[in-house]
């Protein structure tokens, strides 16, 4: 279950306020040309986007070009087991059962902005088509809505991958939305960023190896 703890409603209403007046960062827009994306992304750019529909369920995506060929994004995001060792906010991480490229996954994750604190579980069916697709469905816990998928598209030109990661989302939990929008948009920067480095320092670390094995 949700928890939410709090120890001064001043200073929540002086987060309320700094958040609501927080503009929104470049790459944030939903009518962003996506051969203008493109361009940023091979840049150097995460573009993220969200847009929060009236029955509060939130449509949020992002997008990173990674350095790396998607088997080696895909072996990062697929280490199911090791997950609260490499990626941001995962605190435990398990598959509870295995059908080969079906999975159900069991996690829990903690998040927050200064003395708030939001700690959730989730328990999911992974859906896996190597090395295009990962999609990813709620069975249950602390979000009545949270479905999506991965997606990873060679760029051949740029010997990469871009890395593309949208879902629907509603918590299960009671905070205002720019605060839980906010959160959501940081820590799945956060994710795409961890991910490409990750990604890329095993890519280099391969192009090095393989190098000196070439010169032994």
């Amino acid at each position: 279950m949700i928890k939410i703890y709090g120890i001064f409603q001043v200073f929540l209403f002086a987060l309320l306020l700094l958040l609501s007046h927080t503009p929104a960062t470049a790459g944030e827009n939903a009518q962003d040309d996506p051969g203008l994306n493109r361009q940023r992304l091979l840049e150097g750019e995460t573009v993220i986007d969200l847009h929060r529909n009236p029955d509060n369920i939130i449509d949020v995506s992002g997008s990173v070009y990674v350095r790396s060929q998607p088997a080696s994004i895909w072996s990062i995001i697929t280490d199911y087991n090791n997950l609260a060792n490499t990626m941001p906010r995962v605190r435990e991480s398990r598959v509870v059962e295995d059908k080969g490229n079906i999975k159900i996954i069991e996690q829990t994750s903690k998040t927050g902005v200064l003395f708030i604190k939001i700690k959730f579980s989730t328990r999911m069916t992974i859906t896996e088509n190597f090395p295009e697709m990962l999609s990813f469905e709620l069975i249950s816990g602390d979000f009545k809505t949270f479905n999506g998928k991965w997606v990873l598209t060679p760029e051949e030109s740029q010997n990469g991958t871009f890395l593309v990661w949208t879902a629907q989302v509603n918590p299960d939990f009671s905070a205002p939305n720019f605060i839980v929008d906010a959160v959501q948009k940081r820590d799945l920067r956060e994710l795409l960023e961890t991910i490409r480095d990750l990604s890329e320092a095993e890519t280099t670390t391969s192009i090095s190896e393989d190098s000196s094995d070439q010169h032994g």
